[in-house]
């Protein structure tokens, strides 16, 4: 009997100690900012084409562009034939109707 409860003692020790490792890993580690990167900010505040510079720029280098492109004041300002298919937005029309916007 005593042998039973030891190890009932022993497995829920070990779970103990491990989400203590975890939490106290996850509790050093410090929260990551919420804001945008400066360059996204800033090209955004000064209007479509820098925008849609910082977006060919960054799809250069192989990233997704911001999501800011994809805004309703910038979208149909953009020259999108410069981006591939996959970072061009839907077509809202497509949407028309339903709950989505597209």
């Amino acid at each position: 009997m005593t042998s039973f409860v030891w190890g009932q003692w022993f497995m829920l020790d070990t779970g103990l100690h491990a989400a203590q490792t975890v939490l106290a890993s996850a509790a050093a580690v410090p929260p990551a900012e919420k804001t945008k990167p400066r360059g996204v900010a800033e090209a955004a505040r000064a209007g479509p084409q820098e925008l849609g510079r910082l977006a060919a720029e960054r799809m250069g280098k192989g990233l997704a562009p911001p999501r800011e492109i994809y805004q309703t004041p910038y979208r149909n300002q953009i020259d999108w034939s410069k981006f591939p298919d996959w970072a061009r937005p839907t077509d809202p029309e497509l949407f028309e109707g339903s709950g989505h916007e597209g």
